[in-house]
């Protein structure tokens, strides 16, 4: 919107009220809360804001600081399970099996932490079960603590279930009763 003379110059610049060109220094004002650049004429219509002063040195990449260290969002990655994974699930109670093991052996949350080089933070989550923990985390608790916190998955395998009777037949089930019929 606003345009400043070391880069392109005010020739181009148009008034945002009558759409002349401008002529001189723009002025800058307010018209019902909007900023507007407008012609010495249509400068009458608004309250004028005074005329923002770029200098040379604000816009050298030496005034732009950068941080020293990006700033990262912490985004939690849903991976694939692998095959090894999908054979196994974690026990139902497996907060109070971490929080019986770590106590037994005469360990505080933090002591824990530090074993298994995690936050204590995650600890007292798994243990209040507020955390689902990782694969490896879950590795990590079971060597530390000698107890079991996957068990194998017992699969069934999925059929859909029957369609019930009371509904009427759709297109999709008459193409299928067709297959079965011309398969027979």
């Amino acid at each position: 919107m606003y345009s400043c003379r070391g880069f392109g110059g005010v020739a181009n610049l148009r008034c945002e009220i009558c759409g002349r060109k401008i002529q001189g220094a723009p002025r800058y004002i307010f018209v019902e809360g909007a900023k507007l650049v407008v012609c010495q004429i249509c400068a009458k219509f608004g309250s004028e804001i005074p005329t923002p002063q770029i200098s040379r040195k604000t816009l050298t990449k030496k005034a732009i600081k950068t941080p020293k260290r990006p700033i990262r969002k912490e985004t939690r990655r849903v991976s694939k399970p692998t095959f090894f994974e999908e054979e196994y699930e974690l026990v139902e109670n497996f907060g109070e099996k971490v929080k019986k093991a770590r106590e037994k052996l005469g360990w505080k949350q933090e002591d824990l932490a530090r074993e298994i080089k995690e936050r204590e933070s995650i600890i007292r989550k798994i243990e209040t079960m507020e955390m689902i923990p990782s694969f490896n985390i879950i590795k990590k608790l079971e060597k530390a603590l000698n107890i079991k916190l996957i068990v194998p998955t017992s699969k069934v395998p999925e059929t859909p279930p029957p369609p019930p009777k009371e509904t009427p037949l759709t297109l999709g089930d008459a193409i299928v009763l067709k297959k079965k019929k011309s398969k027979r």
